[in-house]
């Protein structure tokens, strides 16, 4: 059962966010008569999540106060459907209850929000593969059977026809309305170049391609969706989905959590949140976790990498995931009728990659590197993600140009 209560609101400039979210976070405690006990900070959210004691046990708050300049996905809107989504799917999906996010209770203010959800011991399912374990022990089994639930009991519960231009409307405007940010705060021959080199690889300005598809649906339209499927989450990245229960999982019966959806309530391309975890893979976990090494020339080249390396197995695990996929009960089913299907997959980690540059301009938290206290720039995660997205873009696009498709194991040859 959730509850809902308004509280006054409070005022909010961007330079007095965190002292704002203290006092929140304060207060709705004691109101709760509860006790905090840390402070979460896997999250790739500007929400703060904070595990607090309740009589009722272990609870987290996810609090979001809006601030100037946040990009769509970060805007408080779009953590207000969040909510809505969560009721949505656990009140139309019985089948998933137990293993999507719950809501204990609602809060609103003014210019914030929060909400409360029980609290379980857990690790991402991407854990296993940090500590270098073979993944075929845990890793592929576990996300095996999870994606076996998601797929049979929650995407294919529904199919409707995808009206025609979904990648220009749900990618491309996304980037163009986000490069707003990423002007603001990266070197102008990063955004306003009509061509970056990066690793090497000479590409086109990234605007230009988004407004490219835009302008010309006849790019896309053989890889465009042609169904839409129940809106399961939005925002599959590795981090919002949690192993709980290790014995449970392995037996079939649930034991992992579905956190934080995108906040969407309509039908929605699997593809992609599938190709959320390939970029959890490819870039964003591990950028977010060491950082990256930044290079650049006079003359406008440049090089990216992640700080230290990829996690090996990441590697293995991007390189993978397709295969996996298509190995699974009902993947023909979801995409059988839908021949671009791979090809929006690949297209999409693109775009996820881009657009998450601004998100990185539009997060306050601090990030420190795992393995020091060095104190992780949102100016060089921004960078990272767009010139890993830059690079990306440019081989997705020039191969649809050319061949109609985006080939897989091209595109993901550039990880190495």
């Amino acid at each position: 059962m959730s509850t809902q209560q308004e509280i006054p609101p409070l005022p909010i400039g961007y330079d007095g966010v965190g002292e704002v979210e203290d006092r929140i976070l304060a207060d709705l405690t004691a109101r709760l008569d509860g006790s905090l006990v840390e402070e979460l900070t896997e999250g790739g959210s500007p929400a703060r999540l904070q595990r607090v004691e309740l009589p009722g046990g272990a609870h987290v708050i996810k609090l979001l106060v809006d601030h100037p300049g946040a990009v769509d996905g970060h805007d408080l809107g779009s953590f207000h459907v969040k909510i809505r989504q969560i009721e949505k799917v656990r009140r139309e999906r019985a089948v998933l209850g137990d293993v999507y996010t719950e809501l204990s209770h609602e809060f609103y203010g003014d210019n914030w929000a929060a909400y409360t959800m029980p609290f379980y011991p857990n690790h991402d399912i991407a854990q296993p593969l940090r500590e270098d374990e073979d993944p075929r022990h845990r890793y592929v089994p576990q996300v095996r059977t999870i994606l076996l639930d998601l797929v049979g009991r929650g995407y294919l519960s529904e199919r409707v026809p995808a009206p025609p231009g979904n990648i220009a409307e749900v990618h491309a405007d996304r980037l163009i309305r986000r490069f707003r940010l990423l002007r603001e705060y990266l070197p102008a021959e990063l955004t306003d170049a009509e061509r970056i080199v990066v690793n090497g690889v000479p590409c086109r300005n990234p605007l230009r391609l988004a407004e490219t598809i835009v302008a010309d649906p006849s790019l896309t339209a053989g890889i465009d969706p042609v169904h839409l499927h129940y809106p399961v989450h939005g925002d599959l990245n590795t981090r919002n989905i949690l192993v709980t229960d290790e014995a449970r999982l392995a037996g079939g019966d649930g034991g992992y959590r579905i956190i934080d959806p995108r906040g969407t309530l309509d039908p929605w391309d699997t593809a992609y949140d599938l190709s959320k975890i390939l970029f959890s893979f490819s870039v964003w976990d591990a950028g977010l976790r060491k950082g990256f090494a930044l290079g650049s020339v006079p003359g406008g080249e440049w090089t990216v990498g992640i700080r230290g390396g990829n996690y090996p197995n990441y590697v293995t695990a991007a390189h993978g995931l397709l295969p996996l996929l298509r190995s699974l009960p009902g993947f023909d089913e979801l995409t059988g009728q839908d021949p671009g299907w791979e090809s929006r997959y690949l297209l999409g980690h693109a775009f996820h990659l881009l657009a998450e540059a601004a998100c990185r301009l539009s997060d306050i938290k601090k990030r420190t590197n795992e393995n020091d206290s060095f104190q992780l720039s949102p100016i060089e995660l921004a960078t990272g993600h767009y010139l890993y997205g830059v690079l990306f873009l440019e081989d997705a696009v020039a191969r649809l140009q050319r061949d109609g498709r985006v080939d897989h194991d091209a595109a993901l040859a550039h990880l190495t």
